[in-house]
């Protein structure tokens, strides 16, 4: 272990008193400085260990630059993203039509995940933040009648259709389900909300909900999920 002796005190005398030998205090400090020096195996010289003090200017200086490295130190708190808002919602019932070529709401009853999303209304799904946002849903029609009809699935923003979101599904016959999907990007203000819209010329298309089975879990009518994107 290397020697850490401390430079002396100003009291403790060089050489023993009444003697020529050096003081032990004074020997353990040369001789530390010796040894971290390298011992004699290194190029310094005494006149690299004659160093004098900073004159004035120097210490001026030294001081400015030190302060100018503790000012760059004091930099704004970098800013933290806010987690992604994220919401699921679903529907555990079959839904139907009231009237023939009739915008309908999607309705919601179940709360998958809402991570500062919210649902309100049963269909008005609000992210309560500014943002870019990806819009999933997903429906499982049918229709209790022969024959095909169509049925027409859209988007809706505070209470108006978005252009270019409509799409367009035939089912065909009494127990014939067919899935259905859309999915878009869409911005969004604080208090934006969205709505998912159905509608068709024949009354009997449903969105039909799946019981359980032995082997499978319940399936949603409707399945709506939304996550921004842009953080």
């Amino acid at each position: 272990m290397a020697d850490i002796t401390s430079i002396p005190a100003a009291r403790v005398p060089v050489l023993e008193p009444g003697s020529t030998i050096m003081s032990r205090e004074w020997y353990r400090f040369l001789f530390n400085q010796f040894g971290q020096t390298g011992s004699g195996t290194t190029d310094i010289s005494i006149s690299d260990l004659s160093l004098a003090p900073f004159s004035a200017a120097e210490t001026e200086a030294t001081v400015g630059t030190l302060r100018d490295e503790v000012q760059g130190l004091a930099m704004a708190p970098v800013a933290v993203p806010l987690p992604r808002r994220v919401g699921s919602f679903a529907s555990t019932a079959t839904q139907t039509l009231a009237a023939i070529d009739t915008a309908t709401a999607v309705t919601f009853n179940t709360t998958i995940l809402a991570a500062g999303v919210g649902l309100a209304s049963s269909s008005q799904v609000s992210p309560g933040c500014a943002g870019t946002y990806l819009v999933a849903f997903d429906a499982q029609l049918d229709k209790t009648s022969a024959g095909d009809a169509s049925a027409y699935i859209w988007l809706r923003k505070n209470g108006a259709d978005l252009a270019n979101t409509a799409k367009r599904c035939r089912v065909q016959g009494t127990d014939a389900e067919v899935g259905f999907s859309l999915v878009t990007t869409i911005l969004l203000a604080q208090t934006d909300y969205i709505q998912v819209m159905w509608a068709s010329p024949d009354i009997n298309v449903t969105l039909d909900a799946t019981a359980a089975t032995a082997f499978s879990p319940a399936g949603p009518s409707a399945l709506l999920s939304i996550t921004q994107v842009d953080q």
